[in-house]
C-alpha cells in the first residue's frame, strides 16, 4: 500500500471520529413540561323553554302577542368560578363576553385554572361603571361594537342587553301589515348591570379543557314583557329593569 492509499484511509478515520464525536455531544432534546392547569370555557345556548331558540321563529310574550326577533345580544362580565365549599377557585377580571343570539358560537375560553371540580358562576349581566364609562373607540373586541355602544348618548354608557323585533300588533299571524310594528329594547347605564348565578358541574384536568355550559332561556325573558304596551325601552326605566330582571332568571344550567 503506498503513502497515497496510507492518507485516504487516515482522512477517512479522522472524519468518521468526528462525526461519532458530534453525534455523542448532540444535546438531548428539551422535555416537554408536564402542564399543572387546565383551560376552562364557558358555552352559552338559547332555548325557549324546552327547545333551541332560532331568531326566524315566531314566539310569544307574556301578554301573548305574537312577536320575531331579530336581535338578542347582552354583554356578561367578571366573572367568578367557585367550588363545592363555595370557595373562589378562579376570577376573570378582564375578562367581556358578548353573548349573541345570531353567533355561530356562543363558547368562549376564559382562561387558565388550577385542577378541580367547579360547582358554580357568578357573573355580572353588564359591565363594571368603570368600563362603561370607557371610551369604546379605543377598546378591544367585543367592546368596540358600535351598535352595542349609545354613541349619541355616550353618558348611558353601553347597552347591556340589546333585543329588538317585530311584533303582530293587529293579531293576524303576520308582522307584515302597516299597522304591525316593532320593539326596541336597550338597557343601558350603570344601574342596569344585574349580578347572576348558575350551578355548573365541571372536573378540570392540568392539561385539559372545561366547558362550562349554561342555557339563556328566552321564554323567561318574554313571560314578563308585553311588547305591544311597551315596545320601546331606553335606558334604565321600568321596562329595561323588567327585562334585565327577567334575563337574570332566564339563565341556568344547561
Amino acid at each position: 500500500m503506498n503513502m497515497n492509499k496510507f492518507g485516504l484511509l487516515a482522512l477517512i478515520g479522522l472524519s468518521l471520529a468526528a462525526c461519532k464525536k458530534d453525534e455523542e455531544e448532540a444535546p438531548a432534546p428539551t422535555p416537554t413540561p408536564t402542564p399543572t392547569t387546565g383551560t376552562v370555557k364557558m358555552a352559552f345556548t338559547f332555548m325557549h323553554g324546552a327547545n333551541a331558540f332560532n331568531l326566524n321563529n315566531t314566539y310569544q310574550d307574556g301578554a301573548g302577542n305574537n312577536i320575531r326577533f331579530d336581535k338578542v345580544k347582552f354583554y356578561a362580565s367578571n366573572i367568578h368560578l367557585l367550588d363545592d365549599a363555595a370557595a373562589e377557585v378562579a376570577h376573570f377580571h378582564d375578562t367581556y363576553l358578548l353573548v349573541d343570539a345570531s353567533a355561530a358560537s356562543n363558547t368562549f375560553t376564559l382562561g387558565a385554572i388550577n385542577p378541580g371540580h367547579v360547582h358554580e358562576a357568578e357573573f355580572t349581566l353588564g359591565l363594571d361603571s368603570e368600563t362603561n364609562h370607557a371610551d369604546p373607540t379605543l377598546a378591544e373586541a367585543p367592546l368596540n361594537i358600535p351598535e352595542m355602544h349609545w354613541s349619541w348618548n355616550p353618558t348611558a354608557g353601553y347597552k347591556f342587553l340589546n333585543m329588538e323585533g317585530h311584533v303582530d300588533t293587529n293579531g293576524d299571524g303576520d308582522f307584515d301589515d302597516a299597522t304591525d310594528g316593532v320593539f326596541t329594547y336597550h338597557c343601558a347605564t350603570d344601574a342596569m348591570a344585574r349580578e347572576a348565578m348558575v350551578h355548573i358541574h365541571a372536573d378540570v384536568t392540568a392539561g385539559g379543557t372545561a366547558t362550562l355550559n349554561a342555557k339563556v332561556d328566552m321564554a323567561m325573558v318574554l313571560q314578563s314583557l308585553n311588547l305591544v304596551t311597551n315596545s320601546v325601552a331606553m335606558g334604565g326605566g321600568p321596562a329595561n329593569a323588567a327585562a334585565m330582571d327577567a334575563l337574570v332568571t332566564a339563565i341556568g344550567e344547561m
